[in-house]
C-alpha cells in the first residue's frame, strides 16, 4: 500500500510538471501534452481502484493550478474534475494483453464524453458560425468534433510514447508491470 501511494504521488507530481510542457495548444482551449502519461502508466500498473485515487488527485491539481478556463461550477466539474478523473478507466485494462493500449483508448473516450458534455452545455456561445466551411447550427456536433480532435491528438501522442516503452523490455518491466 505504501509503495502504491508513494508511486501515485510521484506520478501525479510528474503529470503536473509535464502538463506545463505543451506540444500544441488549441485556439479555444485544450492542449496536447504528455501530462496524462504518468497517470496512464500508474493506472496500467495498479488498476482502477488505486488509479481512481491518483486520477482524482490529478484532476484537483489541474483545476487549482490550470483552471483558467473554468467558468462556474459546471465547467470546473466537467472540464477538470470529471474529465481528468475518468482517466482511471485505463486501470480496467491493467494486467491484460495490450492493456496499456486499450486502457489508454478507454480513458481517452471517457475524457471525450465529459469534455463534449461541457462544450455542448456550457461553451456553445463561443462556437464559430462556420466550421470546415459549413455553417454551424448544432453546438453538440461542434463540441463532439472539437473535443474529439483534441482527445485523438492527446491519445495518439501518449500511445506513441507508451508504445516506445512497450518496445523496450527493460522499460516495460519497470514501468508497466506492478512489482510487489
Amino acid at each position: 500500500k505504501l509503495r502504491a501511494l508513494t508511486e501515485g504521488a510521484i506520478m501525479v507530481a510528474l503529470a503536473q510538471i509535464l502538463g506545463y510542457i505543451k506540444l500544441y495548444e488549441l485556439p479555444n482551449g485544450g492542449s496536447v501534452c504528455l501530462s496524462m502519461l504518468p497517470i496512464f502508466i500508474y493506472c496500467a500498473r495498479w488498476g482502477f481502484g488505486k488509479g481512481l485515487l491518483a486520477s482524482f488527485a490529478f484532476s484537483l491539481l489541474q483545476l487549482l493550478l490550470d483552471g483558467a478556463y473554468a467558468w462556474g461550477w459546471q465547467s470546473m466539474l466537467l472540464d477538470y474534475v470529471v474529465a481528468y478523473t475518468l482517466v482511471f478507466l485505463c486501470g480496467f485494462a491493467a494486467g491484460k494483453k495490450l492493456g496499456w493500449l486499450w486502457g489508454t483508448i478507454l480513458a481517452g473516450l471517457g475524457r471525450w464524453v465529459s469534455l463534449t458534455l461541457s462544450g455542448g452545455l456550457l461553451w456553445y456561445m463561443y462556437m464559430p458560425e462556420e466550421f470546415l466551411g459549413l455553417p454551424m447550427v448544432d453546438p453538440w456536433v461542434y463540441s463532439m468534433i472539437f473535443n474529439g480532435v483534441l482527445i485523438v491528438l492527446v491519445t495518439v501522442v501518449n500511445l506513441i510514447v507508451l508504445g516506445i516503452f512497450q518496445s523496450v523490455p527493460a522499460l516495460r518491466q519497470k514501468l508497466l508491470t506492478k512489482q510487489n
